[in-house]
């Protein structure tokens, strides 16, 4: 699997894509963060059409799939799209029955680790037919690729590891004072002066955040508190391990809260913590969220599973997976730094995140992969 080339030219205006997405906003996720901004620079460049599903329910997949296959085959036999681009594995299944109709157009797909691991078999063989008569396979990750590859026997030649952007929503100055002032006088608590730690996320196994909370947050010094914002299927969970600490005003759970607060928190919190932990079934794609926090300044520590072993490459701490009381080491190390070498960790984070993770970045690349597959 080759790393993808950096743009090095423009491209002709004449390059039209087809842009097909099971996952939109104004769905929530990564997928749907990935193919609206991926879609918003695209089309900047190029024409670009774009079929998308903006809604949770697979139950919708009943009618979008047949109407998504239909706008591509007939842009297919009008020839009025020279890429079809599929911004998922579930969109990606229709490659298979539009296959007779790909030497008018060339095919290309994102996938990742979590879609080649879902449990259904039956959907994972329609994602895999689909995938394997694209042309091209951009992947988030080396760890999905290698699943890719072993599992899915894509051929890496075929393969382009391409990273996801990370820009999350930034306020202007006077917002992001009047959210950190309003904040502290809501939850009693001063950014600067006490010991914060920061997850934003879905609630779900492998986030791993109940288990942190009972294993992982004993072991902290009694002066660190957990803000912890989202929802979902482990929020119970977490409840519970929250109100067996000895202490449990130590975790603020602060349920869904709108971009602008989160990105106040990714700001002013002092780490970033991901204590994920291996799922069969449910894997790590990439980390998105660990460097919407370094976008920020706000240096990371995490365990080293899935793919996280590459987002957090720099920019933080990695801990072994499950070793909580090295995942506590790490947090405390942190603690033990000077002020300016705790300032000199985020920015080091600061520049990772902007140096690797642009949103520029991440579609030139993907261009630059489109214009190997035209070619």
């Amino acid at each position: 699997m080759a790393p993808a080339a950096r743009r090095t030219g423009a491209f002709s205006p004449t390059m039209r894509i087809l842009f097909v997405a099971r996952r939109y906003p104004p769905s929530l996720g990564g997928l749907q963060t990935h193919a609206f901004k991926l879609y918003t620079y695209l089309s900047q460049r190029l024409p670009v059409i774009r079929v998308t599903l903006g809604r949770d329910s697979v139950l919708h997949l009943a009618w979008f799939l047949p109407w998504a296959w239909l706008r591509a085959a007939l842009a297919l036999l009008a020839r009025r799209v020279d890429l079809v681009y599929f911004g998922d594995g579930v969109a990606a299944s229709l490659a298979w029955t539009l296959a007779p109709l790909r030497g008018r157009a060339r095919f290309c797909c994102t996938l990742n680790g979590l879609e080649m691991t879902f449990p259904n078999r039956w959907a994972r063989a329609l994602m895999r037919a689909g995938t394997l008569r694209c042309h091209g396979i951009a992947v988030y990750s080396r760890n999905s690729g290698r699943i890719a590859a072993e599992a899915w026997g894509a051929p890496p030649k075929r393969m382009r590891l391409i990273h996801l952007g990370a820009e999350p929503v930034e306020p202007p100055p006077e917002r992001d004072e009047e959210l950190r002032r309003g904040f502290e006088a809501e939850h009693g608590v001063a950014f600067g002066r006490d010991r914060l730690l920061l997850n934003v996320g879905r609630m779900v196994p492998r986030k791993g955040l109940a288990r942190f909370v009972e294993h992982g947050m004993p072991l902290l010094g009694a002066d660190v508190r957990l803000l912890v914002v989202g929802d979902g299927p482990d929020a119970g969970l977490v409840r519970e391990a929250r109100e067996r600490l000895e202490d449990p005003g130590r975790v603020l759970l602060l349920g869904v809260l709108d971009d602008d607060t989160c990105s106040m928190l990714r700001r002013h919190c002092d780490l970033f913590l991901m204590p994920n932990v291996a799922t069969e079934g449910d894997v790590e794609g990439f980390g998105i969220a660990p460097l919407e926090a370094m976008y920020f300044g706000t240096p990371v520590v995490a365990f080293a599973v899935d793919a996280l072993v590459e987002a957090v490459r720099e920019g933080g701490w990695l801990a072994p997976a499950g070793d909580y009381p090295a995942f506590a080491a790490a947090v405390q190390a942190f603690y033990d730094l000077t002020p300016e070498e705790r300032r000199t960790a985020g920015e080091e984070a600061r520049r990772y995140c902007r140096r690797e993770y642009t949103w520029d970045t991440a579609s030139s690349r993907y261009l630059e992969f489109f214009k190997e597959l035209r070619s």
